[in-house]
């Protein structure tokens, strides 16, 4: 057997140091929140909460590096996701109404747009190192009044809106990572995460905003969804007698 010259045993060991590094790196989620309220409010004695249809999206990853679309998988993680909040939400005693993707109206899509861009806004600029001067560490995020029209066709009090990614490589683009890593470069593997928002929708305000990313658990399986929901609403507001 031919013994392994001493470049090709750095090599190796940085091949697994790489391919090890990504595992832990999948393998272990983070979650980051923002509470602004502890308890829900509400004219009434039983709060409501509205889930707008997650903005959920799956990407598999080319050999060549491309994200492309996966409709199937997309359509098994909302479903999921949507079951599994539901189960959360009765077992914390949220009043809980889920919005059906096919009857939204124009003004809720258009929001449902604009959270994406609020929520990117406040990863990069309250929990990153890009921080607003004008805002400095006070959390200050609102959709804006106009949400308002949302509680008086759904009769709620807050709406609940998720943002959730997840590229998954292809096995021709592990393949061409394993050739890059022991090349000494290095390929994208894929990534995972989401942020969800509580919303006020009395003002517009964000009154609780929670981020993970990868290792949350995965949405096109029942149980993976539930142990993602488990962390992106944790620590949610919960409702008066809930």
């Amino acid at each position: 057997m031919r013994l392994m010259k001493k470049n090709d045993r750095r090599s190796c060991r940085t091949l697994v140091a790489i391919i090890f590094g990504f595992m832990l790196l999948t393998g272990c989620a983070y979650s980051t929140n923002v509470q602004q309220i502890d308890r829900l409010e509400a004219v009434n004695a039983d709060p409501r909460i509205i889930l707008m249809p997650p903005d959920i999206r799956y990407y598999l990853i080319s050999a060549g590096g491309i994200p492309e679309p996966h409709a199937e998988w997309t359509t098994a993680a909302k479903n999921n996701f949507v079951d599994a909040t539901q189960q959360f939400a009765d077992s914390i005693g949220t009043n809980l109404k889920v919005i059906s993707e096919t009857n939204l109206s124009q003004t809720e899509i258009a929001y449902e747009e604009l959270h994406s861009a609020v929520g990117s806004t406040v990863i990069i600029n309250h929990f990153g190192a890009s921080k607003l001067p004008a805002k400095k560490d006070v959390f200050d995020w609102s959709l804006g009044p106009g949400v308002s029209s949302i509680a008086k066709d759904h009769d709620a009090d807050y709406a609940l809106f998720v943002h959730y990614r997840d590229r998954q490589a292809s096995g021709g683009r592990v393949a061409m990572g394993i050739l890059a890593a022991a090349l000494g470069g290095a390929a994208d593997f894929g990534s995972e995460s989401g942020f969800a928002s509580l919303v006020d929708l009395r003002t517009g305000d964000i009154v609780w905003f929670n981020v993970v990313n990868a290792g949350s658990g995965e949405l096109r399986d029942e149980s993976g969804a539930a142990s993602a929901v488990t962390a992106l609403f944790k620590d949610m507001p919960t409702n008066p007698e809930g």
